[in-house]
């Protein structure tokens, strides 16, 4: 695949997007920070096979995430931004080998327009942002899947075996499903087109990258592992909610909505033309990968907003199809113009009404407002002359806007009140008696742990709703790792969030005495004789 200027640009304005303002708010909990401390644990220990969280061992992910994280520490030193630096990298190669492997495929605007699409979409600038998982694993996904689309069996089976180091066995079960759907369905599921896979030694080959860490963890820490990382986070996370309540068959649309922004006013159009575009095996294939990523977290018990992120890639081709048709017949759908203006003007009066000083003041929020106005409105007039790729710019304009007032204007004034980074580093400076155990509520223990070396003991469950939940569950015979029984000492010091502590039983809140407490967090210390 040729390298050309629209590759470079591409990947330059991605790092812009995603980079800019990256190491300004502190990692958000409560996953960013436990993704950061096991990556420092595992630089500091010199131990790159088990990874190690308040130095235990951990089994909640795969180590490829941990290791690229490690290296970039390695480089840049231990900090917020080299912590996101992975996803960052990630997310603008995402992008740009769109564009390279599916020029041949749907055409040169198409997949362009495809790519820019996918690089601006609100939920892959998000996690680009973020130091988690799910970019890497879309990486590798959309490595592998285009590949096999290419019928580039190597680098897919190779990427599959990275998939694998990425997520678990999904990196593997992913890619066989969608292409063994996406065969059925256009009725190519036959002997011929299986052995043409090269499966007989793709799966070695794919086994070969991704099973060697899985055999000696499994040789050195036997059942703990097994029946944690596969038990636990693989099939029980599937099949029961870890967030009773929260889990909605309708929840993935509205994450769709939000998340394609400001793109989502394509889907009508998309949805409209599927039955035709069926027809066509490579749009096809990606309409197969889409509607099975979306699918299978739909009816998933556990379910997190990122998890549909594979989905964005294809989705974003097909986009990119639906804009060149546009162009091609000269027509645009209106409800795609109104789903643009809708969204643009949401996201100006949310700006507009946010109840956050921005950095500047009232005249820093005037003019934000003012130009994401104006980039939506020429940006309406631009898709409604018929000038895509001049609509194109100014779309990209709006999101840089946006994703700058958000991480550069508005969130450096209330960072201190949505992550732990200075309740951490107050901890750490507060006078304390070292005979006296710290214990530290587990949503803060992975951010202070980060920031300041402190592990502190896990805090106790305490919180009655969430107990009469994980009773309900031990009922139905799921099991929950970690689940802590222990009783506070006689003494201690507690860092404990505030809307936990009101649903503590009273029994549990005698003999607390207050040292200090923030927004969302308070600090006490138990002793039986008050002092």
């Amino acid at each position: 695949m040729k390298i050309n200027k629209n590759c470079i640009s591409l990947f330059i304005f991605c790092l812009l997007l995603y980079g800019t303002f990256c190491g300004l708010i502190p990692l958000l909990d409560p996953d960013e920070p436990v993704y950061g401390e096991t990556a420092r644990e595992m630089l500091l220990t010199g131990d790159w096979i088990s990874p190690r969280i308040y130095g235990e061992f951990w089994y909640d992910k795969p180590p490829l995430f941990y290791w690229l994280e490690a290296i970039s520490f390695s480089i840049f030193g231990i900090s917020t931004w080299s912590a996101r630096f992975p996803s960052v990298l990630l997310g603008a190669l995402t992008p740009v080998y769109l564009y390279m492997s599916s020029r041949k495929l749907i055409g040169e605007n198409a997949a362009l327009r495809g790519a820019f699409i996918c690089a601006s979409s609100l939920e892959i600038i998000v996690l680009a942002r973020s130091s988690v998982t799910d970019t890497l694993l879309t990486f590798t996904l959309t490595l592998a899947l285009m590949s096999f689309l290419r019928k580039e069996y190597f680098p897919a089976y190779i990427s599959c075996g990275l998939a694998l180091l990425a997520k678990g066995p999904i990196g593997f079960g992913f890619p066989a499903l969608i292409v063994g759907l996406w065969m059925i369905f256009t009725k190519q599921f036959n002997l011929k087109n299986i052995l043409g896979l090269k499966w007989y030694w793709g799966i070695p080959l794919a086994c070969l990258v991704g099973l060697p860490w899985y055999i000696e963890m499994g040789m050195l820490h036997g059942d703990a592992f097994i029946d944690t990382f596969l038990g636990y986070h693989n099939i029980t996370r599937f099949t029961s909610p870890e967030h009773a309540g929260q889990n909605h068959y309708w929840l993935y649309i509205v994450v769709l909505l939000a998340g394609f922004y400001p793109w989502c006013g394509t889907l009508p159009g998309i949805c409209r033309r599927a039955k035709a575009w069926f027809k066509d095996k490579v749009l096809a294939y990606f309409m197969v990968w889409a509607a099975f990523i979306f699918i299978f977290f739909s009816i998933s018990s556990t379910q997190l907003f990122s998890y549909i992120l594979p989905m964005f890639p294809p989705l974003s081709l097909l986009a990119g199809k639906y804009m060149t048709d546009c162009e091609e017949t000269g027509h645009f759908s209106k409800t795609f113009l109104a789903f643009h203006l809708l969204f643009a003007f949401a996201s100006a009066t949310a700006i507009a009404l946010a109840p956050v000083e921005p950095v500047g003041g009232l005249p820093v929020r005037i003019a934000v407002v003012l130009f994401m106005t104006a980039a939506a409105l020429y940006a309406a007039w631009n898709l409604k002359k018929g000038y895509f790729r001049h609509f194109m710019v100014s779309q990209g304009a709006l999101i840089l806007i946006f994703v700058i007032s958000v991480w550069g204007v508005f969130a450096p004034s209330v960072s201190s009140k949505f992550t732990s980074k200075v309740i951490a580093e107050d901890f750490a400076v507060m006078e304390k008696d070292p005979a006296i155990p710290i214990y530290i509520d587990t949503f803060y223990r992975p951010s202070v742990a980060f920031y300041t070396g402190i592990y502190g003991k896990a805090l106790p469950e305490f919180d009655l709703r969430k107990k009469a939940v994980d009773d309900k569950n031990e009922e139905k015979g799921v099991l929950l790792p970690g689940k802590d029984e222990e009783t506070l000492p006689d003494t201690a010091y507690i860092l404990v969030q505030k809307k936990i502590l009101k649903n503590w039983p009273e029994s549990e809140k005698k003999n607390l005495y207050l040292l200090w407490e923030k927004d969302t967090a308070c600090v006490f210390l138990k002793q039986e004789v008050a002092i």
